[in-house]
């Protein structure tokens, strides 16, 4: 890969993330294509297809809404031409059941140029989720 791609992915990535921890929506969004698509598994409470610019401000205020004291740490990042995989550990506490949880997953970034065209998570373990936000009873 061009060193040069790659650092300018790498920084697009630390970015976007720096851009929406800080609520910049307005940055963040130009930084995508207008058909930008976020896919979420179905089984989670937030599970389905976003869709648009502002795709990922309308999933993170549904996501966001089931934890308190929410932070997002970026760990490594793998990057190519077109996609850039980051890991991701999300802590929280649950608002449905007060329970302090470390949710792993990893974000892959597509990209389509100079521009984020969308993103695909994948959680750890997302029944862990959907237990931790009331919609999925424990066995």
């Amino acid at each position: 890969m061009d060193p040069q791609r790659y650092a300018a992915v790498k920084a697009m990535v630390e970015q976007i993330y720096a851009l929406t921890g800080s609520g910049q929506w307005d940055a963040a969004e130009a930084m995508m294509t207008d058909d930008f698509r976020i896919v979420e598994a179905d089984s989670l409470p937030f599970g389905g297809e976003y869709l648009g610019k502002s795709a990922l401000r309308e999933l993170y205020t549904k996501v966001f809404n089931f934890w308190d004291d929410a932070a997002l740490e970026t760990g490594d990042i793998t990057i190519s031409d077109d996609h850039a995989i980051v890991m991701v550990t999300i802590k929280a506490t649950s608002r449905h059941n007060g329970e302090r949880m470390t949710l792993p997953l990893c974000e892959v970034f597509h990209l389509r140029g100079d521009k984020f065209c969308g993103i695909t998570p994948y959680y750890f373990d997302t029944a862990l989720i959907a237990r931790a936000s009331g919609t999925l009873m424990a066995d």
